[in-house]
Protein backbone atom coordinates (compact mmCIF):
# COMPACT_ATOMS: atom_id res chain seq x y z
CA UNK A 1 0.00 0.00 0.00
CA UNK A 2 0.89 3.82 -0.67
CA UNK A 3 -0.09 6.43 1.50
CA UNK A 4 0.45 10.47 1.81
CA UNK A 5 0.25 11.44 5.59
CA UNK A 6 0.33 14.91 6.23
CA UNK A 7 1.31 16.96 9.12
CA UNK A 8 -2.07 18.83 10.83
CA UNK A 9 -0.95 22.20 11.94
CA UNK A 10 0.58 25.14 9.35
CA UNK A 11 0.61 22.37 7.01
CA UNK A 12 -3.33 21.84 5.89
CA UNK A 13 -5.04 24.27 9.03
CA UNK A 14 -2.91 27.68 9.42
CA UNK A 15 -2.67 28.79 12.76
CA UNK A 16 -1.19 31.36 14.36
CA UNK A 17 2.61 32.24 13.42
CA UNK A 18 3.68 33.74 16.92
CA UNK A 19 2.32 31.73 20.04
CA UNK A 20 3.40 33.85 22.46
CA UNK A 21 0.53 36.25 22.92
CA UNK A 22 -2.17 33.57 22.85
CA UNK A 23 -0.40 31.64 25.07
CA UNK A 24 -0.12 34.78 27.32
CA UNK A 25 -4.46 35.16 27.08
CA UNK A 26 -4.69 31.80 27.75
CA UNK A 27 -2.67 32.01 30.96
CA UNK A 28 -4.63 35.41 32.22
CA UNK A 29 -7.99 33.18 31.28
CA UNK A 30 -6.71 30.29 33.58
CA UNK A 31 -5.86 32.65 36.36
CA UNK A 32 -9.64 33.77 36.63
CA UNK A 33 -10.58 30.30 36.19
CA UNK A 34 -8.30 29.28 39.48
CA UNK A 35 -9.68 32.29 41.28
CA UNK A 36 -13.21 30.95 40.39
CA UNK A 37 -12.32 27.74 42.34
CA UNK A 38 -10.82 29.11 45.17
CA UNK A 39 -6.98 29.79 44.61
CA UNK A 40 -6.11 33.42 46.51
CA UNK A 41 -2.57 33.88 44.86
CA UNK A 42 -1.86 37.32 43.13
CA UNK A 43 -2.30 37.18 39.60
CA UNK A 44 1.53 37.87 38.71
CA UNK A 45 2.07 35.06 40.60
CA UNK A 46 0.55 32.59 39.46
CA UNK A 47 0.72 33.76 35.81
CA UNK A 48 4.58 33.32 36.54
CA UNK A 49 4.75 30.56 37.39
CA UNK A 50 2.37 28.65 34.59
CA UNK A 51 4.25 30.49 32.14
CA UNK A 52 7.51 28.70 33.51
CA UNK A 53 5.69 25.15 33.99
CA UNK A 54 4.84 25.99 30.34
CA UNK A 55 8.24 26.84 29.08
CA UNK A 56 10.21 24.16 30.98
CA UNK A 57 7.65 21.59 29.55
CA UNK A 58 8.85 22.64 26.03
CA UNK A 59 12.33 22.32 26.14
CA UNK A 60 11.45 18.53 28.31
CA UNK A 61 9.87 18.01 24.57
CA UNK A 62 12.39 19.12 22.69
CA UNK A 63 14.96 16.90 24.30
CA UNK A 64 12.96 13.66 25.07
CA UNK A 65 10.29 13.74 22.16
CA UNK A 66 7.71 13.44 25.21
CA UNK A 67 4.65 14.33 24.92
CA UNK A 68 2.91 16.40 28.27
CA UNK A 69 -0.63 16.70 28.66
CA UNK A 70 -1.97 19.62 29.42
CA UNK A 71 -4.29 18.38 31.76
CA UNK A 72 -1.59 17.10 34.07
CA UNK A 73 0.00 20.98 33.56
CA UNK A 74 -3.12 22.87 34.62
CA UNK A 75 -3.73 20.01 37.72
CA UNK A 76 -0.49 20.52 38.99
CA UNK A 77 -0.78 24.28 38.87
CA UNK A 78 -4.24 24.50 40.32
CA UNK A 79 -3.45 22.04 43.50
CA UNK A 80 -0.04 23.88 43.97
CA UNK A 81 -2.08 27.61 44.31
CA UNK A 82 -4.71 26.13 46.52
CA UNK A 83 -7.59 25.56 43.88
CA UNK A 84 -10.55 23.13 44.30
CA UNK A 85 -9.74 20.95 41.75
CA UNK A 86 -13.02 19.24 39.88
CA UNK A 87 -12.75 17.07 36.40
CA UNK A 88 -15.00 19.83 35.18
CA UNK A 89 -12.39 22.43 36.17
CA UNK A 90 -9.51 20.63 34.34
CA UNK A 91 -11.53 20.39 31.15
CA UNK A 92 -12.66 24.02 31.08
CA UNK A 93 -9.39 24.87 31.74
CA UNK A 94 -8.45 23.00 28.49
CA UNK A 95 -11.19 24.46 26.67
CA UNK A 96 -9.73 27.63 27.50
CA UNK A 97 -6.22 27.02 25.70
CA UNK A 98 -8.26 25.47 22.59
CA UNK A 99 -10.67 28.49 22.66
CA UNK A 100 -6.97 30.44 21.86
CA UNK A 101 -6.73 28.46 18.77
CA UNK A 102 -10.10 28.72 17.23
CA UNK A 103 -9.43 32.66 17.55
CA UNK A 104 -7.16 32.73 14.28
CA UNK A 105 -7.38 29.47 11.99
CA UNK A 106 -7.84 28.85 8.20
CA UNK A 107 -7.98 26.29 5.89
CA UNK A 108 -4.95 25.81 4.06
CA UNK A 109 -6.43 27.06 0.21
CA UNK A 110 -6.88 24.42 -2.00
CA UNK A 111 -6.31 21.94 0.89
CA UNK A 112 -10.18 19.79 0.38
CA UNK A 113 -9.42 19.46 -3.51
CA UNK A 114 -5.75 18.33 -2.98
CA UNK A 115 -6.97 15.69 -0.35
CA UNK A 116 -9.99 14.34 -2.80
CA UNK A 117 -6.57 14.48 -5.30
CA UNK A 118 -4.61 12.30 -3.27
CA UNK A 119 -7.34 9.94 -2.57
CA UNK A 120 -8.35 9.33 -6.17
CA UNK A 121 -4.93 8.63 -6.91
CA UNK A 122 -5.31 5.73 -4.90
CA UNK A 123 -3.33 6.32 -1.83
CA UNK A 124 -4.18 5.88 1.80
CA UNK A 125 -4.24 9.30 3.92
CA UNK A 126 -2.81 9.24 7.24
CA UNK A 127 -2.22 12.51 9.36
CA UNK A 128 0.88 12.22 12.68
CA UNK A 129 0.33 15.75 14.39
CA UNK A 130 1.99 17.11 17.49
CA UNK A 131 -0.96 18.88 19.65
CA UNK A 132 -0.74 22.42 20.89
CA UNK A 133 0.24 22.58 24.72
CA UNK A 134 -0.45 18.52 24.82
CA UNK A 135 -4.53 19.25 24.59
CA UNK A 136 -6.38 15.80 24.09
CA UNK A 137 -6.67 14.61 20.32
CA UNK A 138 -10.12 15.50 19.87
CA UNK A 139 -9.47 19.08 20.07
CA UNK A 140 -7.98 18.81 16.89
CA UNK A 141 -10.07 16.61 15.61
CA UNK A 142 -12.79 19.45 16.61
CA UNK A 143 -10.44 21.63 14.09
CA UNK A 144 -10.49 18.77 11.36
CA UNK A 145 -14.09 18.41 11.15
CA UNK A 146 -15.12 22.16 10.93
CA UNK A 147 -12.88 22.39 8.09
CA UNK A 148 -14.70 19.25 6.94
CA UNK A 149 -11.49 16.94 6.59
CA UNK A 150 -11.81 14.18 8.54
CA UNK A 151 -13.56 12.10 6.21
CA UNK A 152 -10.14 12.17 4.27
CA UNK A 153 -7.99 10.06 6.71
CA UNK A 154 -8.09 6.20 6.90
CA UNK A 155 -5.69 7.29 10.18
CA UNK A 156 -4.67 9.99 12.13
CA UNK A 157 -2.19 9.75 15.20
CA UNK A 158 -1.49 12.42 17.74
CA UNK A 159 1.09 12.82 20.09
CA UNK A 160 -1.39 12.85 23.16
CA UNK A 161 -2.40 9.01 22.18
CA UNK A 162 0.48 8.13 21.94
CA UNK A 163 2.99 10.09 24.47
CA UNK A 164 5.53 11.03 21.80
CA UNK A 165 6.01 14.04 19.58
CA UNK A 166 7.74 14.27 15.88
CA UNK A 167 10.69 13.38 15.00
CA UNK A 168 10.20 10.24 16.95
CA UNK A 169 10.43 7.61 14.62
CA UNK A 170 8.19 5.84 16.62
CA UNK A 171 5.14 8.38 15.89
CA UNK A 172 5.86 7.63 12.33
CA UNK A 173 6.03 4.17 12.30
CA UNK A 174 2.38 3.18 14.65
CA UNK A 175 1.01 5.38 11.22
CA UNK A 176 2.40 3.44 8.64
CA UNK A 177 1.79 0.12 10.46
CA UNK A 178 -1.92 1.50 10.84
CA UNK A 179 -2.41 2.21 6.94
CA UNK A 180 -0.37 -0.80 5.98
CA UNK A 181 1.65 1.14 4.26
CA UNK A 182 5.22 0.79 2.95
CA UNK A 183 7.92 3.40 4.27
CA UNK A 184 9.66 3.56 0.99
CA UNK A 185 6.62 4.02 -1.32
CA UNK A 186 4.80 6.72 0.89
CA UNK A 187 5.43 10.41 1.06
CA UNK A 188 4.98 12.65 4.62
CA UNK A 189 4.26 16.38 3.69
CA UNK A 190 4.62 18.94 6.89
CA UNK A 191 6.60 22.46 6.96
CA UNK A 192 8.87 21.48 9.98
CA UNK A 193 11.89 20.55 9.23
CA UNK A 194 12.85 19.37 12.39
CA UNK A 195 9.99 17.56 13.26
CA UNK A 196 7.88 16.40 10.09
CA UNK A 197 11.18 16.09 7.73
CA UNK A 198 13.66 15.06 9.73
CA UNK A 199 11.50 12.30 11.43
CA UNK A 200 9.92 11.13 7.80
CA UNK A 201 13.30 10.75 6.07
CA UNK A 202 14.88 8.36 9.29
CA UNK A 203 12.19 5.83 8.68
CA UNK A 204 12.90 5.75 5.06
CA UNK A 205 9.87 8.08 3.61
CA UNK A 206 9.47 10.55 1.08
CA UNK A 207 9.95 14.12 2.92
CA UNK A 208 8.00 16.99 1.56
CA UNK A 209 8.38 20.45 2.82
CA UNK A 210 5.76 22.42 2.61
CA UNK A 211 5.47 25.97 2.87
CA UNK A 212 4.60 27.86 5.74
CA UNK A 213 5.09 30.76 7.61
CA UNK A 214 5.58 28.84 10.60
CA UNK A 215 9.07 27.97 9.69
CA UNK A 216 12.91 27.35 11.16
CA UNK A 217 15.65 26.84 8.80
CA UNK A 218 18.44 23.94 9.18
CA UNK A 219 20.49 23.40 6.60
CA UNK A 220 21.59 19.77 8.02
CA UNK A 221 18.02 18.06 7.27
CA UNK A 222 17.46 18.49 3.34
CA UNK A 223 13.95 17.32 2.52
CA UNK A 224 13.48 15.38 -0.65
CA UNK A 225 10.89 18.22 -2.47
CA UNK A 226 9.34 21.45 -1.36
CA UNK A 227 5.74 22.47 -1.78
CA UNK A 228 5.00 25.99 -2.13
CA UNK A 229 1.24 25.06 -3.51
CA UNK A 230 -1.32 21.88 -3.27
CA UNK A 231 -0.43 21.70 -7.11
CA UNK A 232 3.05 20.95 -6.51
CA UNK A 233 2.31 17.82 -4.77
CA UNK A 234 0.94 16.33 -7.98
CA UNK A 235 4.25 15.75 -9.74
CA UNK A 236 5.59 14.88 -6.40
CA UNK A 237 2.90 11.73 -6.39
CA UNK A 238 3.08 11.16 -9.97
CA UNK A 239 7.06 10.35 -9.71
CA UNK A 240 6.50 8.23 -6.45
CA UNK A 241 3.69 6.30 -8.88
CA UNK A 242 6.89 5.39 -10.76
CA UNK A 243 8.33 3.61 -8.14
Amino acid sequence: MKAVVFDLGHTLIDYYSNWEAPELRAIERSYDLAVANGCDAEAEKFQAELKKMLVEGRKRKEIELVEIPLYQVLDTIYQRFGCDVTDDMLVEGMDIFYSVLEEDRHLVPGTLEMLEMVKDKGYAIGLVSDVAWGLPSDYPQRDMEYFNLMDFFDDTVFSTDVGLRKPHPKIFKIALSNLGADANRSVFVGNSLQCDVKGALGVGMTAVLKKSGYYQPDDSIVPDANVDHWSDLVAILERNDAL
